[in-house]
């Protein structure tokens, strides 16, 4: 019998604690995207590559480029920052 697998995509938040988070990020034709999550990141296991960033602490990134992400989560590396992705699940 065929194998049927369910994919989707899922929006959720996730809060990075002040310091550095040890990922890096490219620009894609949707957005900036994760790149990479070092080993050892604080966001380990809670973003993955592919994924999307939409949103920086609300502020609309979809347009934005990778460079300008990593700038505006550099200048508020001191505190909490919420960051909401597109993760695609499935196969």
């Amino acid at each position: 019998s065929p194998i049927t697998a369910t994919c989707g995509i899922i929006c959720r938040d996730v809060i990075a604690p002040p310091g550095k988070l040890r990922i890096t990020i490219h620009s894609t034709k949707d957005g900036p995207a994760i790149h990479s999550v070092k080993e050892g990141s604080i966001l380990e296991g809670h973003i993955f590559p592919g994924d999307l960033i939409v949103a920086v602490d609300d502020t609309d990134t979809r347009a934005w480029s990778a460079e300008d992400v990593m700038a505006m989560m550099s200048q508020s590396s001191s505190k909490e920052r919420k960051l909401t992705v597109l993760h695609a699940s499935g196969v």
